[in-house]
């Protein structure tokens, strides 16, 4: 059961005080006051708390509120009535957690307005307190007078607004006339809002690998969240999991249908559209227009994943840094093209999905006809492939939070590609990844930032505002970064290492993102290097099916986190069904005290008959700074 602080003062009769004493003994609100905190022993509310053996603390002094509210292991902490200011060291304490209720109608971002029921724009009173703000409404002429409930933020009378009320005015009303109609609707307002962020939530994850698992993972510690769905999800989602997770494994992530269907029978709170066909499919803008809240880009803002010829002309008309590229619908066309340049390396890519496999280096002529004629393979995302410059330098990836309008980074990763040591091989989906790589500089964070500008400006000025995580494949050229592709999503196996660097509760920024709020969103990032490690069956990625239904062992053994992907259990036995298994994340101080932690627990585990196969040689570049 949830646990709140009510907090009031001397202004006022305590009445949303009471409003919320009532709500909790009907049950509406699955929460119990774990105390009424006032800064003078003379609040009228009091006796109300006396009267129902709610426990009573005064803090007069606002140095001294902190220590109070930390003790309590609170899940919300409410505003009625208090006016003693609350130091910015609680408001990052608390974030998401302090409930405000404003005489006013604060809008959902910092330039916007909110309008009346009649079309007038509503006053948002900021500064002003209860009688002042009635006051304004009456002197300011309005037609309707009302309040908000909203987060208390950083910004001063400001935050994302959980609730709003109105009340017309009459001509004859004054302030205590007024205010006595509003109240009424003040009470109940609180009331429900309450009610409703008591209740725990339901998160469905779009997404069935390794990512899909972090992102499981990351929703299990919202305290907001109670039941986890994954869409197909896979058995490893919920070992060690306190929270229900259940996966719909025979279900795609394109099914749209049947994603909506659950979604109403399960009474989801948000969706998580983490996978690249989703996005593609167009689920975020079917999960929307049924009301249902969803994180990540719409179909048109993914575009700049799902059609790489789109991509790099929007690359161009924005100035974003784009290498040599030509785009080709022909076979014959493409390899016309290579022989007028025979001494010119390219990499030929898919412009459409490709699980990641859709990129084929080439160093000769040779090599890239052979290349341009696997794109057939690739069906109808092979159709249109573009011809790029193969530049030389090193691979990074970041990723920015972004809500249409503004964004934050939040990580860098360095992801391992190739199949075998050394980076030899053929392209997979990701054998292993470190974050905190070294080789991201001050100045790469800069070119970072410029770069995501730039997109998420270009995107908005396109009509396709980017809302969700924007991932940037960079590399780095002699001091420069240059992009290699952008995904329209978490990486894989990005996410793996970046997601429990976030200490901010996930659900909560995702909602931020929704509403557009992210700018005003603290995000806190731990230190920690992180390597994560695939374990693969062998023969992945070209032919692994004779690993296929071989038993794994050992996961229970592990003493770090194991994410998994290509695993099923079957009578109580954990066995592969895909190429990349399971992925192994150890973390520490640095990349050695990391490596250490992932081949550790890797040692503990096996495939039957030696059928395993992974890198070990995950991080060797920062080994090697």
């Amino acid at each position: 059961m949830k646990k709140i602080a009510v907090l009031i003062s001397n202004k006022g009769t305590g009445t949303n005080l009471q409003a919320i004493i009532n709500g909790v003994k009907s049950g509406e609100i699955k929460a119990e006051i774990a105390v009424v905190i006032s800064d003078t022993s003379e609040a009228l509310g009091l006796s109300r708390a006396r009267k129902n053996k709610i426990p009573i603390k005064i803090v007069p002094k606002k140095e001294d509120l902190l220590p109070v509210l930390k003790k309590l292991n609170l899940d919300f902490v409410c505003l009625a009535g208090w006016k003693q200011i609350i130091l910015d060291e609680v408001i990052t304490a608390f974030p998401n957690k302090i409930l405000n209720l404003h005489p006013g109608f604060i809008p959902d971002s910092i330039k916007g307005k909110v309008l009346n029921p009649d079309g007038n724009e509503g006053l948002w009173n900021k500064g002003k307190l209860a009688n002042q703000a009635i006051q304004n409404f009456l002197d300011s002429k309005s037609t309707y007078a009302g309040s908000s409930i909203h987060y208390l933020t950083l910004e001063f009378d400001f935050g994302p607004v959980l609730a709003r009320v109105f009340e017309k005015i009459k001509p004859e009303d004054n302030i205590d006339s007024l205010y006595a109609r509003l109240k009424v609707k003040e009470n109940k307002m609180y009331t429900d809002v309450l009610a409703e962020l008591s209740v725990s939530k339901t998160v469905m994850v779009i997404d069935g690998g390794g990512r899909g698992a972090a992102l499981v993972d990351k929703y299990t510690q919202s305290d907001k969240v109670g039941k986890i769905l994954a869409v197909p999800g896979n058995d490893l989602m919920s070992v060690n999991c306190k929270k229900t997770v259940v996966t719909f494994q025979h279900l795609k992530t394109t099914s749209i249908a049947e994603i909506l269907q659950i979604c109403k029978k399960e009474k989801v709170d948000l969706v998580d559209v983490a996978q690249d066909n989703a996005v593609e499919a167009g689920l975020v803008d079917k999960l929307t227009k049924a009301g249902i809240k969803a994180f990540g880009p719409t179909k048109a803002a993914g575009q700049i994943e799902w059609d790489k010829s789109w991509a790099r002309n929007f690359m161009v008309k924005y100035k974003i840094p784009t290498p040599e590229f030509h785009v080709f619908k022909s076979e014959d066309k493409g390899i016309d093209f290579v022989k007028k340049d025979p001494d010119k390396q390219w990499f030929v890519k898919a412009s459409g999905l490709a699980e990641g496999k859709g990129a084929i280096s080439a160093k000769n002529t040779s090599e890239t006809i052979d290349a341009i004629k696997q794109m057939s393979k690739f069906g109808i995302s092979g159709k249109t492939y573009l011809l790029e410059e193969w530049l030389i330098g090193e691979e990074f990836s970041a990723f920015a939070l972004c809500d249409g309008e503004d964004f934050q980074i939040v990580g860098f990763a360095q992801d391992h590609k190739r199949v075998n040591d050394g980076d030899k091989g053929p392209n997979t989906g990701g054998m292993g990844c470190v974050s905190n790589p070294k080789v991201i500089s001050a100045e790469c964070r800069v070119q970072s930032a410029d770069i995501f500008k730039k997109t998420i400006n270009g995107l908005r000025k396109e009509g396709r505002p980017y809302k969700g995580v924007l991932y940037l494949g960079g590399i780095i050229v002699k001091g420069k970064v240059w992009v290699i592709e952008f995904n329209a999503r978490w990486g894989d196996p990005e996410a793996q290492v970046l997601l429990p660097s976030i200490k901010n509760d996930l659900y909560e920024i995702c909602l931020a993102i929704i509403s557009g709020n992210i700018k005003k969103t603290k995000i806190i990032i731990d230190k920690k290097v992180r390597v994560a490690v695939a374990l693969c069956a062998k023969g992945y990625p070209i032919d692994y099916s004779k690993a296929k239904g071989k038993l794994v062992y050992g996961i229970e053994k592990a003493a770090v986190k194991i994410y998994g992907a290509g695993i099923k259990k079957i009578d109580g036995s954990y066995v592969v069904s895909g190429g990349r298994v399971l992925y192994v994340v150890g973390e520490g101080d640095n990349v050695i005290d990391a490596r250490r932690a992932a081949y550790s627990a890797i040692s503990e585990i096996k495939i039957q008959g030696n059928h395993m196969h992974y890198r070990r040689d995950i991080g060797w570049r920062d080994i090697n700074r």
